[in-house]
């Protein structure tokens, strides 16, 4: 006989004619586990068949997911390609075709609920978007609740000829594009001008502006011009001669013509200081290593910044690939910094310095260098001023009937060549001022002078207190060294410096001696690009690396240019940035002929100055290292996800063949070229292009 239990327990288990004696009192009945074995096991069950149902329709879900996304690509292709050869269909024409197109590669049409809808977005002129609403009823969820799934998704693709990218041309227009290439009729920067207009066309087509293609120009030789930036102001230029290299070719002279080492010689003020004179735009070089990396003036670099970007790329080491190995080499072999971190992450060195030429002594017009015969190493009349040998000052040291140390006015008019008026002729402010310079640089190289700031200054640059003799071309070569770090006297009514601007066959009139056409910053409008690249010209030596820099900074986000997209703003992963590098020469140092600096002067300054890094110190050493600066420079833009095109335009030659194969994204077409006339440039143009832009999935 079963007991009877009011409990609900006790109910189920004499329904279930379970044979238990249930315990009469509450507190047996509270800790009674048994019954509950039915209830565990009911939700059990429950829940594994959702698990398995939920199971069963998820799959099918994905496989009906995985079809529509695939056809969805597929017809926005199709349409995309049908509007492409065929402008004047309508919109609703494009989207009928794009729907039964959809509907002949959809496996599981019928899967679809009634009422889904697919839609083509035309409105954008750069991208399709293709989204579909809809979806598919359940087969075993619906015991929970769950009658249908949403399979809505939405999938973008990039039209031909819009692009959704960032390009910077960085192109060479040194001296040699204004020759022809062999077997061509005209000049290579005609030729060029004709590849960019090829390349426009491809990516603009008929549209002028473009809401989704922004291209930005680098014109290079041996210099960079910044001055087509926005905003060249305070904020990243070094207008108050803060910078570790600002006016340190320089020495300081008050106005009562006495040299002060503990004031620095702004290049600006010495712009504002020559009537007639402006800055056009020309940057020299940052400290190595900042002048290859991206960082922005004023923002804050820390020195494990440092290492970050200068870090070997170790996963290249030992690899038999000779992309990775030549950079490897590169970042390998790379030299040690010239300054110390300390310096390299102060923000002072962050911002750039407007470049400023040395003044070279001048030769006389019309007269003959080689005047004295023991001296007879140069010949003829300079425009950019005389080499250091074979260029006479008055020798203090020379019995000539003048007492010895005097600077004598009879000596520099009539037998020392100098065209220099202002310091070879008595009776004006400018000749008394530098007389007295000479007179304290020449006391203080012989020890009757102590100045320690101004002894460390000349022997930067190799004046000692040896002995002055016919070796070393005596007082000669130590005035001509002084005589181009001089800037004239400081007038303290007008702020300038005067006494320095001499005559019309100066470099001094060349301050930015062939400095190139401005930077373009990134545009949408096509005549913008085209109208600056028609304007470009011929002029100037082959520095690469520099322009690959500016390249690279000119598409980054960061300040001196910020129209580039960057990390953070919306849709920034949509767009793709790219660069193209073209050039018709090798790199090229001016060579140690005309000083004995190692180099000419440059946006590294001179050799000697080993500003491209620690032993760095001559010409020969210069141009290897911009092969290798170049190819960092390449590498660092591809870790960001840059596509890096390079050309190489009427150049037989093997290293720079090498360099640019391992700089580029791939070795090969479209990312390398070696177009070896006119008609092969414009093809490698198109085709870089086309690659640019064609037809792709991009969300």
């Amino acid at each position: 006989m079963l007991v009877k239990n009011t409990g609900v327990v006790g109910k189920e288990k004499s329904a279930t004619r379970l044979p238990f004696k249930l315990a009469p009192t509450i507190k047996s009945f509270a800790g009674n586990r048994d019954g509950n074995i039915l209830f565990l096991f009911a939700f059990m069950a429950t829940a594994l068949f959702l698990f398995a149902g939920g199971a069963v329709d998820y799959t099918r879900w994905n496989a009906v997911r995985a079809d529509m996304i695939e056809s969805m690509d597929a017809a926005s292709l199709a349409l995309a390609q049908l509007n492409a050869t065929d402008p004047d269909l309508t919109d609703a024409e494009l989207k009928e075709y794009g729907r039964k197109f959809f509907e002949a590669n959809f496996n599981y049409e019928h899967t679809l609920e009634p009422g889904w809808t697919i839609d083509f977005g035309l409105d954008n002129n750069a991208v399709i978007i293709t989204c579909i609403t809809g979806k598919i009823e359940t087969y075993l969820l619906g015991v929970a609740g769950i009658q249908d799934l949403d399979i809505g998704k939405c999938v973008e693709i990039t039209k031909k000829g819009s692009g959704r990218v960032e390009l910077a041309l960085v192109l060479d227009v040194t001296g040699s594009m204004g020759d022809p290439a062999s077997g061509d009729d005209e000049d290579k920067i005609e030729r060029l001008k004709d590849a960019v207009g090829t390349m426009l066309d491809v990516m603009y087509g008929d549209d002028a502006t473009s809401e989704n293609l922004k291209i930005g120009v680098v014109p290079f030789n041996a210099n960079i011009n910044a001055g087509g930036s926005t905003g060249w102001n305070s904020a990243w230029a070094d207008t108050g001669a803060n910078a570790y290299y600002h006016g340190r070719r320089f020495f300081h002279v008050d106005a009562a013509g006495n040299v002060d080492m503990n004031t620095k010689v702004n290049h600006f003020t010495l712009y504002n200081s020559t009537p007639g004179l402006s800055w056009q735009g020309c940057v020299e070089a940052r400290p190595y290593p900042l002048d290859e990396l991206d960082v922005p003036p004023g923002g804050s670099f820390s020195s494990a910044d440092l290492t970050a970007f200068t870090d070997n790329p170790s996963e290249f080491s030992g690899s038999t690939n000779p992309q990775e190995s030549k950079i490897y080499d590169a970042f390998n072999d790379a030299p040690d910094y010239t300054l110390d971190v300390s310096a390299l992450t102060d923000s002072d060195n962050f911002n750039w310095v407007p470049v400023f030429l040395p003044d070279e002594v001048d030769c006389n017009n019309g007269e003959d260098c080689e005047s004295d015969s023991s001296y007879s190493s140069q010949s003829g009349t300079t425009s950019y001023g005389t080499p250091w040998y074979g260029y006479y000052f008055d020798d203090p040291d020379d019995d000539d009937g003048h007492p010895t140390g005097e600077i004598q006015e009879t000596a520099y008019n009539n037998y020392y060549f100098v065209n220099d008026n202002n310091y070879t002729h008595a009776g004006n402010a400018q000749f008394d001022k530098y007389a007295k310079t000479v007179h304290y640089f020449r006391e203080v190289l012989k020890g009757n002078i102590t100045d320690t700031a101004f002894v460390n200054f000349l022997n930067e640059r190799s004046v000692t207190t040896s002995p002055l003799d016919s070796t070393n071309h005596g007082a000669a070569r130590q005035e001509w060294l002084l005589r181009i770090s001089y800037v004239g006297w400081w007038d303290t009514a007008t702020s300038t410096y005067q006494g320095k601007y001499d005559t019309p066959n100066s470099s001094y009139l060349n301050a930015e001696m062939d400095c190139p056409p401005p930077i373009l910053p990134l545009t949408n409008v096509r005549q913008t690009v085209e109208d600056h690249v028609n304007a470009l010209y011929p002029n100037g030596n082959t520095d690469i690396a520099h322009g690959a820099a500016w390249g690279w900074r000119v598409l980054s986000k960061e300040a001196p240019f910020t129209e580039g997209i960057g990390p953070g703003d919306p849709d920034y992963e949509k767009w793709q940035k790219a660069v193209v590098i073209m050039t018709d020469g090798e790199q090229v140092v001016g060579g140690d002929n005309k000083t004995h600096w190692g180099s000419t002067q440059g946006q590294y300054g001179f050799a000697i100055e080993e500003r491209m890094g620690d032993g760095i110190d001559t010409s020969g050493e210069m141009r290897d290292e911009l092969d290798d600066k170049l190819l960092r420079i390449c590498h660092r833009m591809k870790a960001e996800g840059y596509l890096v095109y390079t050309i190489m335009f009427g150049l037989d030659s093997t290293s720079t063949a090498n360099v640019f194969k391992a700089c580029a994204t791939r070795p090969i077409a479209p990312y390398f070229h070696d177009a070896a006339d006119g008609d092969d440039l414009e093809e490698a143009f198109g085709e870089i292009a086309a690659d640019l832009v064609n037809l792709h999935i991009s969300k």
